[in-house]
């Protein structure tokens, strides 16, 4: 559901004063206000950065578990990923100018998929998209926009990720694995 807000302001300080606020976007101008996530969505937010993390470290990228944004324009335009896994030439103080690879968690009538053209033009090499039934999308930066990637496996972490009985997310690497 879209709404216009007529005193936008007042509602910007309401969202800041009861902390629901940290995941709000904005589009080219554009409010875009996100509620806080259901349970489900943070547990595996939490449970998949725990398992990811180390994996991302290792390959000397930086992970970003929540909340951060992802700027075009500091006043106007950026996007609030559920996670980024960035390089250091990515990093500013207000948070990121781009990322190797970001997370979107799935919720029922959110603006995931949306994002994909904002995520293409900070260069952002993968986006993988992680339902709640644990089913999953990777796409990954060509030429023109991104592609999906049909077999899982995601360059930016060396990762491959497969749907498996639970339903769980499964993350291969290295000979280890994670089931979320």
């Amino acid at each position: 559901m879209r709404a216009i807000l007529v005193n936008a302001d007042r509602a910007l300080a309401e969202r800041q004063s009861l902390g629901i606020d940290s995941k709000d976007e904005r589009w080219d101008g554009e409010w875009h206000f996100v509620n806080p996530p259901k349970r489900w969505h943070a547990r595996l937010n939490s449970d998949l950065f725990r398992a990811l993390a180390p994996v991302a470290e290792a390959r000397g990228l930086s992970p970003y578990g929540d909340n951060t944004g992802i700027f075009a324009e500091l006043e106007n335009d950026w996007r609030v990923p559920d996670q980024a896994y960035a390089r250091p030439d990515h990093e500013i103080d207000e948070g990121l100018t781009g990322a190797e690879l970001v997370v979107e968690l799935l919720s029922p009538g959110d603006e995931s998929h949306a994002k994909l053209p904002f995520y293409a033009g900070r260069g952002i090499s993968e986006v993988l998209i992680v339902d709640e039934q644990r089913r999953f999308e990777l796409y990954r930066l060509a030429s023109g926009g991104y592609i999906q990637v049909p077999d899982g496996e995601c360059e930016a972490l060396g990762v491959r990720f497969a749907t498996v009985e639970g339903p769980k997310l499964r993350a291969t690497w290295d000979g280890a694995s994670a089931d979320v």
